[in-house]
């Protein structure tokens, strides 16, 4: 005779009490004090003073130092924009993209390191644009795509960082295997400036990439459509440049 599974058991983590914490919190605007909360919760305030300092040291939770009080932080706020703004980074760049690379012929990426993925677009007709997403490539990755080790020694790369370094472009930029290149061979040649989110931070990256016999057009041409890329699709993502320095590029 087969024995009956046993039922599992519903048991409350401290997981599931922290974010019972929060959800209590989140319902006072005026915040609770401990003792109001472990009535809410029905827990000892002990447990609840422990869980709050967690909360506290982790930056979601703050304490009132007048009225002691507990209130939450603006830090699942934070947390929300950031995974909204990974979710809606291709849909605010894929149509600047697909205007450049239909418009100059170029291919393009983007790439964005917190997930391992980097994103192709390029002109594939006179009215439409192909993408392909590769995940797991650290950048820059869009080289070694069409490259073997043997033909990936002839890359310029340039990678742009400030706006001061649109200006002098030429003198950054990175050769692999320039000496040994024989006149007239076709170099990878790619470019990438840093997208950036509302707060400034570097959220991907958006760069050009081509053949050619020099690396010219990387200084020349192409780190300023990879930079103007860039800034446009951080405005869409709420980034304010500074125009003073935006007007120094």
């Amino acid at each position: 005779m087969e024995r009956e599974a046993a039922p599992v058991r519903s048991q409350t983590t401290s997981i599931d009490k922290a974010l019972e914490v929060c959800e209590v919190v989140s319902a006072s605007p005026r915040g609770m004090s401990l003792s109001d909360l472990a009535r809410a919760l029905k827990q000892p305030a002990s447990t609840v003073h422990r869980l709050l300092g967690v909360l506290k040291r982790r930056g979601y939770v703050r304490q009132d130092e007048d009225t002691q009080r507990y209130g939450l932080t603006l830090k699942m706020l934070d947390l929300s924009f950031r995974a909204l703004g990974r979710s809606e980074l291709r849909l605010h760049a894929y149509p600047l993209m697909r205007e450049y690379v239909l418009r100059s012929g170029d291919r393009g990426f983007i790439a964005i390191p917190a997930m391992g993925e980097v994103s192709y677009i390029w002109s594939t007709g006179p009215d439409e644009v192909a993408m392909r997403t590769v995940y797991g490539k650290d950048m820059p990755s869009h080289c070694s795509i069409y490259f073997t080790p043997r033909q990936a020694r002839r890359l310029s790369c340039l990678k742009l960082s400030e706006p001061d370094e649109v200006a002098r472009a030429e003198s950054l930029v990175w050769r692999l295997g320039a000496a040994a290149t024989p006149a007239g061979t076709q170099r990878l040649l790619c470019t990438c400036a840093p997208v950036r989110d509302y707060t400034g931070q570097e959220v991907a990256r958006v760069g050009l990439f081509a053949h050619g016999g020099d690396d010219r057009p990387l200084y020349t041409e192409h780190h300023r459509g990879a930079w103007d890329l860039a800034r446009r699709i951080s405005m869409r993502l709420g980034y304010l440049p500074s125009s003073v320095l935006e007007d120094t590029a």
